[in-house]
């Protein structure tokens, strides 16, 4: 079993580029992308994990904010350190590249829903009274439209975090809690924010 003693689940650790320690042995690093500089601890699509339920005490999330990128055609869509340097090598560097997984979802509609069906799952395997730890860039969806997709959350706290001044993107860290639901949790379609069925 990789790192048995986890209870934090860090669900899209890409390059791991907000993280002083890259590696620690209570976090558990999760990611879909192959070609990631710092290879997650476990391939996993975090729509559908096979943990069990209520086995996480935290869950660290930084999705994609933005689509309909193509891999490795742009710095913040390559994952690979290696590839990064030889397609730009007048910016050479040592440090992986801000993987952002923007060439994971072609529209804003399936970024939506990979957002809505991943918070079902967290809500699954967060242990009761558990917290999620969201990052999120308002690059292509207003944070107020993401919100709306977490069904049995309380929002606890929201920290916007100011980038080269006040004219950048607005990127927010929001703490949101696990809190009891009176029924199971709804299809996308009943939510605020509707996206179209496939």
């Amino acid at each position: 079993m990789i790192k048995p003693e986890a209870k934090i689940y860090d669900a899209t650790a890409g390059n791991r580029s907000i993280y002083e320690t890259k590696d620690h042995p209570f976090i558990l690093y999760g990611d879909i992308e192959p070609d990631l500089f710092y290879k997650p601890d476990i391939m996993v699509d975090c729509t559908k994990t096979n943990f069990p339920d209520k086995s996480k005490n935290l869950i660290i999330f930084d999705p994609p904010h933005e689509c309909g990128r193509i891999k490795n055609e742009g710095i913040f869509s390559t994952p690979s350190l290696e590839v990064a340097n030889k397609k730009w090598p007048k910016y050479y560097r040592e440090t992986p590249p801000r993987y952002y997984g923007g060439d994971k979802y072609k529209n804003k509609d399936e970024l939506r829903r990979f957002v809505y069906e991943t918070q079902k799952e967290f809500y699954r395997i967060l242990s009761d009274g558990g917290a999620l730890l969201m990052k999120w860039s308002e690059n292509r969806i207003d944070l107020k439209e993401i919100i709306k997709l977490f069904r049995g959350w309380s929002v606890i706290l929201k920290i916007r975090c100011f980038k080269q001044g006040n004219t950048a993107t607005p990127t927010y860290w929001v703490m949101l809690m696990k809190a009891p639901m009176p029924s199971p949790q709804t299809e996308l379609g009943e939510v605020a924010v509707e996206v179209e069925q496939p």
